[in-house]
């Protein structure tokens, strides 16, 4: 005789042998559902539960050998090449697209049974895209084994493929409209019977009519009960086998308790007027919820749609040439590699990053930027992939292959702002959860105080109470806000990399520019030369050009405009002073006065003080020429450090550069606070010396000195042409290097935070006046229906305003308003 399940009761499969010891026993299942339930059950010290349970549970949905081996599958290195990374420490990452969430409690409930796992180091569901980021060591927890408990769970996860989630999408709005269909003929049907009902009271109504009316709208309910609802029912179910509160609770047991006592009434007692049905507020009830869930899912994929855009910039094929023979042939855009020449004709996108090798054409970078002017790109230029060509065809070499790219990294930036949590987030959470609690506790108190004060009424009441204090509108207030600014933000050019960037943005009250490549472009300019003897200007430019022809330091990068048929030969490099080389059989030096000056020479009397670059040219006999260069402010910059002063914050610039260079700089910007010559060790303790005094500081940089600074700030944002270490360690990156950008940023996230302040508020307005009308008896189940639907619909709406942030000059006429 075999053995029974401990868990559910069913005879244990020969050759099965699962045990787990529960209350110092070894004890038997019969698959790895049971298992696992148990499992979870005794880690979190729930075993009592089958010491007081009064039946056997309910057994999960089995899985098949044949889906536990496709599972499995996911363990092979071959298999997870294609969508798990692997990290410098040995541990792995994984996106997965998972199915079956229907609200905030339950991706709480997916990030806390799955976080408890041996092995795994951090797991988190983004509420918008419903896609899971996932990172655990595969030697000690098998990604087969974190799939199965998924299973077991309810929810379905697979590697993150944007087909894929695009035909889930597809698939879940098609059965939302099903359910959602059934659920609105239907309460057109049994509202159209409910009239006589309602209007009996006055004019009368024979009894057998009454009871056709009633036997009609039960007819009716029912598809709604069975499969309008399942949604519901199903949450419900899981949230009960895993001892957790979700909204889908209140949900399930007011449809349960409605149609149970309307069927009841129908079914076994005599037509009456004195006895009430509540099939009509049972269909207006689903069908409205289904409708607050269809608009919120559209505004969810809406969301996934914008992400996908990310990944769709690359095209999935590129025509590349030939090395032997320059013949075109069409590959698979994946299988690009640094080298391959690649031909990108007139409205095509660049496959990959690359160096322009042949062509002159502009491209547009708006979709990957937010720079809305086509740039001119012309051999030695470099192109990003995912942007397009606007104009003639280019060749471009591969610099790296497809995964490497901008786009790629760009993704993974906001795979992982997705995969973190803000505490806002957090708190809302756990107040959902708290007040489901709430809401049932007040459900069976208020049913009590009716079944003795008016028992006719005391169902009615509890029904309307679980209807109207559903915490639907809090679970959405701040993710809908959230993930609405991010998508907004994101196509102006300003990518939020962290999940707590919007927060430290809206609370930041001091900003830290470094200079170079940041207020500035980075790239020096030449201002003047000023001339020391009887050469002309473009002779002293063309000598320079000839002097710097093999270097690649910035400054001789200012000299290539220059370049003519000059040469010069026995060119020495000295790093750090300047370039010396023969000219026509004249020697020259180019560089710092105190290489240029050979023994003999004296630094001329008429030359100004210049607060940039000078650079020195002169021959073995006499000083020929100054050459100033500066780094030119960034366009708008001055407008937008006033606009950032007028919203409060303070401004700051942290330069290694010279004091003479700063100073100029910080004059020109109108900023109080600079300091010059600072080291990356002196601008971390300016900013601790800031923090220590209550500030919250942002820092704006662009280059690997400046990231202990940037990793010391609350909030760190990179310019888009920093270094990819000073990116990777940012909490947004400022794609497109505008700082007007960044002064919509900080409005963006005040009026994000703003909004969501405004949709908490609303929520536990509503559920705070609602609760004690329903505990009264004085709004029906309908009425709490539709207005527990409103109020969803209201913070979707007002989140939903997010996705146009407003733009500086007008917060800067109403700074206080966008603050409040």
């Amino acid at each position: 005789m075999s053995e029974a399940c401990y868990h559910c009761g069913e005879d244990i499969p020969a050759g099965f042998d699962a045990r787990l010891s529960v209350h110092g026993q070894a004890r038997r299942f019969c698959c790895v559902g049971c298992m696992a339930i148990a499992e979870m059950l005794v880690s979190h010290k729930l075993d009592n539960f089958y010491q007081h349970r009064s039946a056997l549970s309910q057994k999960p949905d089995a899985l098949s050998s044949r889906q536990e081996a496709e599972i499995r599958l996911y363990d092979e290195a071959e298999m997870q090449n294609q969508f798990v990374e692997e990290q410098a420490d040995g541990s792995r990452v994984a996106a997965l697209n998972i199915q079956g969430i229907t609200c905030a409690a339950c991706i709480w409930l997916l990030e806390r049974e799955v976080s408890n796992l041996p092995g795994v180091l951090s797991f988190s569901v983004h509420h918008g895209s419903h896609k899971g980021h996932l990172v655990w060591r595969q030697e000690a927890q098998p990604l087969s084994a974190i799939l199965l408990l998924l299973r077991k769970l309810g929810f379905t996860a697979t590697p993150y493929q944007e087909d894929l989630a695009t035909k889930a999408m597809q698939q879940e709005r098609r059965v939302a409209l099903y359910r959602m269909a059934v659920a609105g003929i239907a309460m057109m049907q049994s509202m159209m019977f409910s009239v006589p009902l309602y209007m009996s009271v006055y004019t009368g109504i024979d009894e057998n009519f009454l009871n056709l009316f009633r036997w009609v709208s039960l007819i009716v309910c029912l598809p709604v009960v069975l499969f309008s609802s399942k949604p519901f029912f199903r949450a419900a179910l899981r949230d009960w086998q895993t001892r957790n509160l979700t909204m889908d609770v209140p949900i399930s047991l007011a449809i349960i308790l409605a149609f149970i006592s309307s069927a009841l009434i129908t079914v076994f007692t005599e037509p009456s007027l004195d006895t009430e049905v509540y099939f009509d507020s049972i269909t207006m009830f689903v069908f409205l919820l289904l409708l607050g869930r269809f608009v919120e899912m559209n505004t969810r994929h809406k969301h996934l749609n914008s992400d996908a855009e990310m990944q769709r910039l690359v095209p999935t094929s590129a025509v590349i040439l030939d090395p032997q023979n320059g013949a075109e042939r069409t590959v698979p855009a994946h299988r690009l590699k640094a080298g391959d020449h690649v031909v990108v004709r007139q409205g095509e996108l660049v496959a990959v990053d690359g160096v322009v090798v042949e062509g002159h054409s502009h491209i547009d970078e708006s979709a990957l930027t937010g720079e809305y002017l086509p740039l001119a790109k012309h051999p030695g230029d470099t192109v990003h992939a995912g942007t397009a060509n606007v104009e003639n065809t280019l060749v471009v070499e591969a610099q790296c292959t497809v995964s490497q790219s901008r786009v790629a990294a760009i993704v993974r930036l906001l795979d992982r702002a997705q995969a973190e949590k803000p505490s806002t987030v957090m708190a809302a959470d756990k107040v959902a959860s708290l007040f489901v609690l709430g809401v049932l506790i007040s459900t069976v108190a208020s049913g009590l105080y009716w079944y003795f004060e008016a028992p006719n009424k005391a169902l009615m009441i509890m029904v309307a109470v679980l209807i109207a204090t559903c915490p639907c509108a809090l679970g959405l207030a701040t993710p809908t806000a959230l993930t609405a600014a991010n998508t907004a933000l994101r196509r102006l050019g300003f990518i939020v990399t962290r999940g707590h960037t919007l927060e430290a943005l809206s609370q930041t009250t001091d900003l830290i520019f470094d200079k170079t490549g940041t207020l500035t472009e980075g790239r020096l300019h030449l201002e003047g030369v000023d001339l020391y003897a009887e050469l002309t200007e473009p002779e002293v430019l063309a000598l320079c050009a000839a002097l710097e022809q093999e270097s690649r330091h910035p400054i001789a990068q200012t000299f290539t405009p220059f370049r003519d048929a000059l040469s010069a030969s026995n060119i020495q490099n000295i790093v750090g002073q300047g370039v010396q080389g023969e000219i026509n059989g004249v020697n020259y030096r180019l560089g710092t006065f105190e290489f240029v000056c050979v023994p003999g020479l004296e630094r001329p009397k008429n030359n100004d003080a210049f607060n940039g670059v000078q650079v020195w040219l002169a021959d073995t006999q006499r000083i020929l020429a100054r050459v100033c260069l500066s780094d030119q402010l960034r366009s708008n910059a001055a407008e937008s450090i006033q606009q950032l002063r007028q919203l409060g914050l303070r401004v700051h610039i942290l330069s290694g550069d010279n004091a003479g260079s700063v100073q100029a700089t910080a004059q020109r910007l109108g900023v109080e606070h600079y300091l010059a010559g600072q080291s990356p060790e002196q601008k971390l303790s300016y900013v601790r010396e800031l923090q220590e005094r209550g500030a919250k500081v942002a820092m704006v940089g662009d280059g690997i000195n400046d990231l202990p600074v940037l990793t010391g700030a609350q909030l760190s944002i990179a310019m888009g042409n920093a270094s990819d270490l000073a990116k990777m360690n940012s909490d947004a990156v400022l794609l497109n290097s505008h700082l007007e950008v960044l002064t919509q940023s900080f409005i963006g996230a005040r009026r994000t935070y703003a909004i969501i302040k405004q949709n908490i508020f609303w929520a536990i307005l509503y559920n705070a006046s609602m609760l004690p009308a329903a505990a009264a008896g004085m709004v029906p189940p309908w009425i709490a229906a539709v207005g527990m639907s409103l109020s969803s619909l209201l913070v979707l709406f007002n989140s939903l305003r997010l996705r146009s942030i407003a733009s500086p000059q007008s917060a800067v006429l109403r700074p206080q308003l966008e603050v409040n």
